[in-house]
């Protein structure tokens, strides 16, 4: 017997140096022993797809050459992507693909389901034959471009996706109790805080869950990581940025959601982490981050610390079951301290932070279909004159570490922020609610109509803001005022078939004495847009 087991391995070991052999078929074997013969045709895997192209003529002209293809920060700042207007008219087009794959094994029951988001992203023309994110669509092509969105595996301890679901990996996370893999993006940004606060990508651990009227989750994400002592100390240890986040909502009523939210992110990096890698540090202590994503542009080196976050929200009949009238909105307070560890600086050895944000949108479906929408919505968030002198007053989103962190999406908006559909250029007047951390006081109103019902829709939009602190001149102008501007827009959509649209889209700016001697930006911004959408599946 002895022999024989030697003989075996010898054979088993020969067959696998001398390379792969036909895999093992379970199936059969499984489909005999359950009985399972009747089964209908197996669906493991599923696809997702989504496809959008944007072509742009506008006088609001970005650089994206300082992110690789990648235009981003609000109109007139210095620094980033240093967008700017002018007589000069900029014409483009962006094109974007994401597939999503899901596997999900049939023998697991829905147990686990592996999901796989990438995305190819590119402006015509620019760049091919290299290796590139965000470019690739010049002439010849062949350009290296895929970005790694999501890869993550969902364990459904209960066999479906209530009442709880562990999303372990690279997954999507927003400040939304929703979970984003199975609840469509339309409901996701109308909830919590509207990715005005977080709104990206990122590692780690969540769990959703509900039952019955509560709803839960809960995740742990590293944010960065870092050596900072690897030079100067000979110490190669790894030093993160984490975040904690908890969420909870109560459905007293049909159609009412009722949230609290507590979250804390601590920093050990001392600065020394990457948003953009081996290009733009993230964190307060970053010299050139906050041009990019319009956040707060503090004065502190090598910083070390934490903010925590505590919010309430709400939504009402967002989906119009319970009569024509929805609302939703939100309160977020946000607290921190980070303390420099550089012992030689020039520079404000701590930082104080204590601010608070308020959003509020009320709608009315008056019409036939549900597009049929008037909506009037306001955000408010606290403001600091001077946020680089150690003492914050304004709100802090994810934008201080993210590019993006956070990305209020809801806003209807084409200028006075940026237009949601968007591929590569993500510029406007207010790109971050903290608005660069002057504050912020702005109202919009929009009123959609179904010409052909479920085909044709038009939708008029006109919005306000105003900076919440006299700002100070950072933007290189004098004598400046708080007004920021005032849009008028209009927007025409025609769905083709079910998920594939056209749309043209526009917007004028009337820009105010924010911009004040501000010579990147010396007339009003204007934009045109045309877009192709197909979401597939």
């Amino acid at each position: 017997m002895r022999h024989f087991w030697l003989i075996s391995t010898l054979l088993a070991s020969t067959a696998l140096a001398a390379g792969p052999t036909a895999p093992f078929d379970p199936l059969p074997e499984w489909r005999d022993e359950r009985g399972r013969d009747n089964d209908g045709p197996l669906a493991d895997f599923r696809f997702i797809s989504y496809f959008f192209t944007r072509a742009t003529v506008t006088n609001v002209i970005g650089d994206p050459a300082g992110l690789r293809g990648v235009s981003l920060g609000p109109i007139g700042s210095p620094t980033g992507s240093a967008a700017l207007t002018g007589n000069n008219t900029a014409f483009y087009v962006d094109q974007r693909w994401i597939p999503v794959i899901e596997y999900t094994p049939f023998f697991f029951d829905g147990f686990a389901t592996l999901r796989l988001q990438v995305e190819i992203d590119f402006m015509w023309g620019l760049a091919a034959n290299a290796a590139q994110q965000n470019q690739g669509g010049g002439f010849n092509a062949d350009q290296v471009n895929l970005q790694t969105k999501n890869i993550n595996v969902a364990l459904y301890p209960f066999k479906k996706q209530k009442p709880l679901a562990i999303v372990i990996g690279t997954q999507t996370v927003y400040d939304s109790i929703l979970d984003p893999a199975t609840h469509s993006l339309f409901d996701v940004i109308k909830q919590g805080y509207k990715l005005s606060y977080l709104g990206t990508d990122a590692t780690g651990i969540s769990a959703y869950g509900q039952l019955g009227i509560h709803k839960f989750k809960v995740s742990l994400l590293p944010i960065a990581a870092a050596q900072p002592e690897r030079v100067l100390q000979n110490n190669p240890a790894l030093f993160f940025t984490v975040m904690g986040t908890l969420d909870y909502s109560i459905s007293p009523i049909q159609g009412l959601n009722i949230g609290a939210s507590a979250w804390h992110m601590r920093d050990y990096t001392k600065g020394q982490a990457f948003a953009f890698e081996g290009l733009v540090f993230n964190g307060p202590g970053s010299p050139g981050l906050a041009g990019f994503t319009g956040a707060p542009r503090f004065s502190i080196d090598a910083p070390n610390g934490y903010v925590s976050w505590f919010g309430l929200n709400f939504n009402y009949n967002l989906n119009y079951f319970h009569g024509p009238f929805a609302a939703s909105g939100f309160v977020m307070t946000n607290f921190g301290r980070y303390e420099s560890t550089r012992e030689n600086t020039t520079n404000p050895r701590s930082l104080d932070i204590a601010g608070v944000g308020a959003n509020l949108e009320l709608l009315w479906n008056y019409g036939r279909s549900s597009n049929d929408v008037i909506s009037v919505e306001g955000m408010f968030t606290s403001g600091d004159g001077n946020p680089g002198d150690g003492q914050y007053s304004g709100a802090f989103t994810m934008n201080t570490y993210g590019l993006p962190g956070a990305v209020w999406f809801n806003h209807k908006t084409l200028l006075l922020f940026p237009f949601s559909q968007t591929v590569n250029n993500y510029t406007g007047a207010v790109t971050d609610i903290s608005n660069q951390g002057y504050g912020l006081s702005t109202g919009i109103v929009s009123a959609g109509y179904d010409l052909i019902p479920q085909t044709l829709w038009v939708k008029l939009g006109g919005a306000a803001a105003w900076s919440n602190s006299v700002p100070g001149d950072a933007l290189g102008g004098t004598g400046r005022g708080t007004f920021i501007g005032a849009e008028v827009n209009a927007e025409l959509r025609w769905t083709i078939r079910y998920l594939m649209t056209v749309g043209l889209h526009g917007a004028y700016l009337f820009k105010g004495d924010f911009y004040n001697n501000v010579a990147r930006v010396p007339v009003s911004p204007w934009a045109l847009f045309t877009t192709y959408t197909w979401y597939g599946f």
